[in-house]
């Protein structure tokens, strides 16, 4: 490490001879502790906003080749398991040009079957980065030295298996600042069944958890477990209207920056009617797309339409305004559908529960009496009608002799 008797100097007072050689001092120093991005979902190739994938991606990974040390990237580089051709040679492409090193994960977009070879496989393949599945590497400059593992993702009920699995082959050293880089659900985020914990992983014991995944800036474990977010839009809800970016993390100070990057503007607006006919609802949401495109007009717009139509008149009779980049959500009457749904579902219920009792009564009734014919064969042609219960009981009758 840095030999203290040089922070010693840097801390008397200097003659002008030695204004130089502080100078050179200070350089050494800042080298001393690492910057690291960590990027997260990029999309590339998402077909409803394909060209913002690519906008969005490039400005984080070039600003990142800039400011950083090291970048780490956290799942989901490509839309698909299976990219296009022209899809991966843009990304090629942006790899090639990029003079900081890249360690990386898979995520549940590009994960595939044990033995087939996933596209961020075929990245590390090409040389343009290190796939850091179930593995790890230490990366070293100047005297710093950074441990770092990756398990890309697995399915969410495999979780807890995989981290254990990791934990027993991997150990991150005691004296090393070490990361860990994921991408999985934790149910502190998202909802959803037998999902792991942020705190699960106080086993493994990481300096750092990275989590991609997730499509919104977030944190927990007192800031050592932090989520930069997607770079591109995708989700089309209220926290996507968050700007897009990555996260640069400072090794010497334990901090980090959340670095904003270009990216279009989503705005979601809202909607709401009473007794509207679907003309008037037409025409009030026109009204506010054209207002909201002449302010932004490079804007994504979602407006979500709520509440009751006139009487007469269902959902699907709206007839809704069409624009680019222009999202309708269409919820008009959504407690009296929720309502048809319910009456629909107890109503099927009741019937299947009703023919099952039924059919077990006739069962119990006949048991032991009857053997000619099968008793459930019978409901079920009585269901169908008395005459047709008739000719089932003909037809099974034995023959006289």
């Amino acid at each position: 490490m840095f030999p203290r008797f040089c922070f010693l100097y840097l801390c008397t007072a200097e003659t002008h001879s030695q204004t130089a050689f502080k100078a050179l001092l200070l350089n050494k120093i800042r080298w001393l502790f690492l910057k690291i991005a960590a990027i997260g979902d990029t999309h590339l190739g998402y077909s409803r906003f394909y060209d913002d994938s690519f906008i969005q991606a490039k400005a984080a990974f070039r600003d990142a080749d800039q400011k950083a040390d090291l970048i780490l990237f956290l799942g989901d580089l490509y839309d698909s398991r299976v990219p296009s051709i022209q899809v991966l040679g843009e990304a090629i492409s942006l790899f090639r040009e990029l003079k900081t090193p890249v360690f990386a994960i898979h995520g549940n977009h590009e994960r595939r079957s044990r033995g087939l070879l996933n596209p961020v496989g075929l990245m590390e393949s090409a040389g343009l980065l290190k796939h850091l599945h179930m593995n790890h590497e230490v990366f070293e400059k100047d005297g710093e030295r950074v441990f770092i593992a990756g398990m890309g993702n697995v399915p969410d009920d495999l979780a807890g298996r995989a981290m254990e699995k990791l934990r027993e082959k991997i150990a991150p050293p005691e004296d090393t600042f070490s990361i860990l880089m994921l991408h999985q659900s934790f149910r502190e985020f998202v909802y959803g069944e037998n999902l792991p914990s942020i705190n699960d992983l106080e086993p493994l014991k990481y300096s750092l958890y990275l989590n991609g995944h997730i499509h919104t800036q977030k944190e927990g474990r007192e800031g050592n477990f932090l989520i930069p977010g997607s770079t591109v839009l995708t989700q089309l809800t209220q926290e996507e209207t968050k700007p897009k970016g990555y996260l640069l993390y400072d090794t010497k100070e334990k901090t980090h920056e959340f670095v904003e990057i270009p990216s279009r503007e989503f705005i979601l607006e809202e909607l709401e009617f009473e007794k509207a006919t679907p003309s008037e609802i037409s025409e009030k949401t026109k009204e506010m797309a054209e207002a909201v495109f002449r302010a932004s007009p490079e804007a994504i717009l979602r407006i979500k339409l709520k509440g009751t139509m006139a009487q007469g008149f269902r959902s699907t009779d709206l007839s809704i305004p069409r624009a680019h980049n222009l999202y309708i959500d269409n919820r008009m009457d959504e407690k009296r559908i929720k309502r048809e749904i319910m009456k629909l579902r107890e109503l099927r219920e009741s019937r299947v529960s009703l023919k099952e009792v039924s059919e077990k009564r006739l069962r119990e009734r006949l048991e032991g009496k009857v053997s000619f014919f099968d008793p459930q064969k019978l409901f079920e042609h009585l269901l169908e009608g008395p005459e047709t219960g008739m000719e089932y009981l003909k037809m099974k009758r034995p023959k006289r002799l």
